[in-house]
């Protein structure tokens, strides 16, 4: 699955049912982040509260985020 807006192919994961997506499973669930990690790694795509979500876990993830902030990622 990919974005219509970029070339860029959008990280492994679910956006769960129409409308609600994963919201109610992230809020009944304290071990959300993490089983998805183990499902999908340490970067996931999902949705919650109405909006899709990505996922980042841990530092090496979060670093190449930040120190390539403007080249590979739009903000809305």
């Amino acid at each position: 699955m990919t974005n219509t807006n970029t070339k860029f192919p959008l990280p492994p994961g679910s956006f769960g049912l129409p409308l609600v997506g994963e919201t109610l499973s992230f809020l009944r669930d304290n071990n959300f982040a993490e089983k998805r990690e183990k499902k999908y790694g340490k970067i996931y795509k999902s949705h919650i509260f109405g909006n899709p979500t990505i996922f980042l876990a841990g530092a090496e993830p979060n670093k190449f985020l930040f120190s390539n902030e403007n080249k590979y990622f739009l903000a809305k």
